[in-house]
């Protein structure tokens, strides 16, 4: 059971959003930059895909969980020591080693990671403004808390070429099953749409791992 109400996580957000003004700019620019990177491809592209998404992922451990929502929760040191490593393994893996290259794999797997990067950068946003009546200042904004980080970070990895190492999904993925039980108990169900697309994102990812023919499958131009 979560310590807090939706109204408390609602608050939650707006003192952060607040607190940190305006660097949602620059977490919005770093992911468009990291998009156009992985559009355009390349293994020099990757690296820079790695480092910000590091970066990213960095932040918010420490300063959305560790910093904002410790007083909270009791495991929020803890769950922002999770992010930090998942950061520093995007770093380790797309920056440092440079083994994944990025470009559009069109077929399935480039129409859902524009899907869910879509609805991470503006998609879930605008639906809590416009049918929630969310104010902006406790919307949940991509590259500042987990959500939408998250689905991005998982649409990203869709576009990785050869397939990304699985390990680099799975905090995502988990991530996505936390986004779940939250809204189911705090009763907010649009939480349940980034849930539902984060799974279906690793699926695709864990398939391009278990099925021989996932070329066949994933590019249409095979």
């Amino acid at each position: 059971m979560l310590p807090f109400a939706a109204e408390t996580l609602l608050s939650i957000f707006g003192q952060y959003n607040r607190g940190i003004w305006p660097l949602h700019g620059v977490a919005a620019l770093m992911v468009l930059v990291a998009l156009a990177l992985a559009l355009v491809g390349g293994r020099g592209a990757g690296r820079v895909v790695g480092l910000l998404l590091g970066v990213l992922w960095v932040w918010i451990g420490v300063a959305f969980i560790g910093g904002a929502l410790a007083e909270f929760h009791f495991w929020a040191s803890r769950l922002a020591g999770v992010f930090v490593a998942q950061g520093l393994m995007l770093v380790f893996a797309l920056t440092l080693l440079a083994r994944h290259g990025f470009g559009w794999p069109g077929g399935l797997a480039g129409t859902v990671a524009v899907l869910v990067m879509a609805y991470a950068m503006l998609g879930h946003v605008l639906l809590e403004v416009l049918l929630l009546g969310t104010p902006w200042a406790q919307a949940q904004y991509v590259g500042v808390v987990p959500g939408p980080t998250m689905l991005f970070t998982l649409g990203i990895l869709l576009l990785a070429q050869p397939r990304p190492a699985l390990i680099l999904a799975i905090i995502p993925f988990l991530w996505a099953l936390v986004t779940a039980y939250i809204a189911w108990e705090l009763g907010l169900w649009l939480e349940y749409v980034p849930a539902a697309l984060g799974v279906i994102a690793f699926v695709l990812l864990l398939v391009r791992w278990l099925y021989p023919g996932e070329r066949r499958l994933f590019r249409s131009d095979a």
